[in-house]
């Protein structure tokens, strides 16, 4: 039997005390971090346990302990950004077309528990990709239906999705959820669809075209109306400032003094001169 000399039982402690230290420092680790829970900036924590229940208080942002076995499920109270594509919806007019939507929503502090008892302990994510998306889908089906397709691509898209947010709040507004703002992304339609789409912007081109060209017409025709009312208008002043008199005068300004020599044709030239005149003369 080998004799363990002093020196090898001193390392063999060494060895041994360094591994249950370790131990202990790992299991310490370990337990602890059961015990403490960190809810990030902007949402807050509901905690719940198996035997326990959901617990009403919950937790703010922070480092927290909580029990061995609790639980907890992280909601958010600061605005959130949710898009989804190619949601399918139908017109005013009977067409299908496709949109992409984003809006911001975030949930109510107090109402965290109320969301917890109704969806249970799952990721909000996951309410995001079920249930808020089933409900904006039903918004949007009640919203876009009071619109034409045109509609949809023009001026009147802004109401339509003023018109979804507002069904949409009403909705999950009720279990705590706050939708702050929505937009709808461009429509895409089916072939047929787009086919009308097509003939109606440029049907409505056209008649713009010639709407243009009319006004076009109508401003060349008033412009020729008013140059001959002009012209009208200045010959009849000209008549008006001719007279006997008038024409005396300018005969009188014109003359030398000297009488008129005959013509060709054995005729004078007269002067014609106003029978007032001519009477007061004799």
């Amino acid at each position: 039997m080998e004799n363990v000399t002093p020196m090898k039982k001193g390392k063999s402690r060494k060895v041994l005390g360094g591994i249950i230290v370790a131990l202990v420092l790992v299991i310490g680790v370990a337990v602890t971090s059961l015990f403490i829970e960190k809810i990030p900036n902007g949402y807050v924590g509901v905690v719940y346990s198996p035997n326990g229940g959901v617990q009403e208080k919950t937790l703010g942002q922070g480092w927290h302990l909580v029990g061995l076995f609790d639980k907890v499920t992280r909601y958010p109270v600061r605005m959130q950004t949710v898009n989804y594509k190619d949601i399918q919806v139908a017109t005013s007019d009977g067409k299908n077309v496709t949109i992409d939507f984003a809006y911001t929503y975030s949930i109510e502090p107090d109402k965290v528990v109320d969301v917890f008892n109704k969806f249970g302990p799952i990721e909000v994510e996951q309410i995001e990709d079920s249930y808020l998306r089933t409900r904006l889908w039903d918004a949007g089906r009640k919203g876009i239906a009071k619109y034409s397709v045109i509609d949809t691509y023009g001026e009147k898209s802004s109401e339509a999705a003023v018109d979804v947010q507002k069904i949409f709040s009403e909705d999950i507004g009720k279990i705590g959820f706050v939708v702050d703002n929505l937009t709808l992304g461009v429509p895409k339609p089916d072939k047929s669809t787009q086919g009308a789409i097509d003939k109606r912007v440029e049907a409505a081109q056209e008649l713009e075209r010639k709407q243009i060209e009319l006004n076009i017409a109508k401003a060349e025709a008033e412009k020729k109306r008013i140059e001959a009312q002009g012209i009208a208008n200045y010959n009849e002043i000209i008549k008006k400032s001719i007279s006997p008199q008038v024409i005396q005068n300018k005969w009188i300004e014109k003359w030398d003094g000297k009488m008129p020599k005959a013509t060709g044709s054995n005729q004078l030239i007269q002067i014609p001169i106003d029978d007032a005149t001519t009477s007061t003369t004799k």
